[in-house]
């Protein structure tokens, strides 16, 4: 939900950039760069599939992103760096969770994610599970490479569901 969100911001910033051309063109020579906050609160669809129950998600932070363009003022790269923390929650319990990631996002299609992109971590200490590495995913959303565990990606997530299962 959270790439929705920065990627709906760039389309922003990528339609203000071709409406304005082409003065815009001729005055950017450097990226765009802001700052927005995540506050978010969603079903977690995967974590939901996989559990068996409704696993909501909520998260707090920052983003910060970066638009490049090419010399024609055309909007052709964007970066989005965030970070968060949240929680897990179903059946009246909850897991805290956290993130710290870059997404780059090839604006003609693909994308590439990496870092941290959840830890999950118990009430009393100790972590769940870690998904983090790095993932492309080309113009159509499929994957082309996948480094380091991911274990939110292929639905492994025994621990989670039974962290919330009363």
């Amino acid at each position: 939900m959270r790439k929705l969100i920065a990627l709906g911001l760039l389309s922003a910033l990528a339609t203000l950039a071709t409406a304005t051309a082409p003065a815009f063109a001729e005055s950017v020579k450097q990226p765009v760069i802001g700052t927005f906050p995540i506050n978010d609160t969603n079903v977690d669809p995967g974590a939901s599939a996989a559990c068996g129950f409704t696993v909501t998600e909520t998260d707090t932070g920052t983003a910060h992103y970066e638009v490049f363009f090419d010399n024609t003022g055309t909007p052709v790269r964007a970066q989005v760096e965030e970070n968060y923390t949240g929680v897990f929650s179903a059946n009246g319990l909850a897991v805290n969770t956290a993130g710290a990631g870059l997404g780059i996002f090839d604006l003609n299609g693909g994308e590439t994610d990496a870092g941290i992109n959840i830890r999950v971590s118990l009430p009393g200490g100790g972590i769940l599970y870690i998904d983090r590495g790095r993932l492309v995913v080309d113009d159509n959303g499929n994957l082309v490479s996948e480094a380091g565990p991911h274990p939110s990606l292929h639905g492994d997530i025994p621990g989670l569901c039974a962290a919330l299962t009363p």
